[in-house]
């Protein structure tokens, strides 16, 4: 298996984390609170806000704006600079808005630079014009924004702080949606849905019982079968690292009849990437081969040396659990 390039910095842990805090639960009623939410960062935090604010009005029966065009944020940036056309936005467009039903929220990855001081400039001017402020920022700003409520993700890398930043705006939705304000809203997160071959709507439901995640449905008719001791004769152990055995009785029939119905998956400890190669070859390879010797091959989907998902499990070692623990230990 490649090694993945993306490091998310423990995701899941830190969105934990996060929202059980005082500075979240702060922030949660706020944003449940107020009717107005406008959202801005830079960069991925601003595509971010754009995304979130249009779901937040999508989702919710509240108002979202952020300044996502680029023309407008050019267009202000050229009239005044970069540190200061946020603000200059928010005195746009607080003109005809009663501060006291909005929340502020800024998205921010840098520390000292440009780009994090117009976000600073921004949310302390609207503290001084009335309005609740908040910032979600990957690292902690320092004796700044002394009036704002911080929610810090400590992150590392840019993609880890904007991919946390949209959950948690997508927490907020469903915080406000599960909260004493819950007005019959859309729900969040709502669930992708699709066509059939016959055209009818199917949707995703996280309470609905499946048996491989959604996408992964042809998943569902695999059948995984060992290898060593199920379709390979291996009366010698390891022997010489080979695969020496002829086919167990009835399993190029099985086989057979088995693909004609399954995705067959054979799994084997052969596929070990740290087992050492035996001629030159390594465990998959010399399986693949004794599969092409016995022309057993083209019923096969897969071979693997990890759990696959499969509807069943076909193992000379296997015990089979049913739901008695006292009967497996009695077992062994």
């Amino acid at each position: 298996m490649p090694q993945s390039i993306v490091n998310f910095e423990c995701f899941d842990t830190s969105i934990q984390n996060i929202t059980h805090t005082n500075e979240w639960k702060q922030l949660q009623n706020t944003f449940n609170e107020k009717k107005v939410i406008i959202l801005f960062g830079h960069g991925g935090n601003m595509g971010v806000c754009d995304h979130g604010s249009i779901d937040i009005s999508r989702l919710t029966d509240k108002t979202s704006l952020s300044p996502g065009s680029a023309i407008l944020c050019t267009s202000l940036i050229s009239d005044f600079s970069f540190e200061t056309w946020i603000k200059e936005w928010l005195l746009i467009l607080l003109r005809n808005i009663n501060e006291k039903d909005v929340l502020v929220l800024g998205n921010s990855c840098s520390v000292g630079s440009k780009s994090s001081q117009s976000i600073i400039n921004a949310l302390e001017f609207a503290h001084e014009k009335g309005c609740e402020t908040a910032i979600i920022s990957a690292r902690n700003k320092g004796d700044v924004l002394l009036n704002t409520t911080k929610i810090i993700t400590n992150s590392i890398y840019y993609h880890t702080h904007e991919c946390l930043s949209l959950m948690l705006i997508y927490q907020l939705i469903y915080g406000y949606k599960n909260s004493d304000f819950n007005l019959d809203l859309v729900d969040c997160p709502p669930s992708i849905k699709v066509k059939s071959v016959d055209n009818e709507e199917i949707s995703f439901d996280i309470n609905t019982k499946r048996d491989v995640p959604p996408g992964l449905e042809k998943d569902s008719n695999n059948i995984a079968i060992d290898f060593d001791g199920v379709l390979h004769n291996f009366d010698k152990g390891y022997y010489d690292g080979t695969c020496y055995g002829e086919p167990i009785y009835g399993s190029q029939e099985a086989l057979k009849q088995l693909s004609q119905k399954y995705n067959i998956i054979i799994f084997s400890s052969k596929c070990l990437p740290d087992r050492p190669l035996v001629n030159g070859l390594s465990g998959r390879e010399l399986i693949i081969g004794w599969l092409q010797k016995y022309d057993l091959l083209k019923y096969v989907k897969d071979i693997t040396h990890i759990k696959p998902r499969a509807k069943y499990y076909i193992d000379d070692k296997a015990i089979s659990f049913k739901n008695n623990w006292q009967e497996i230990l009695s077992q062994l």
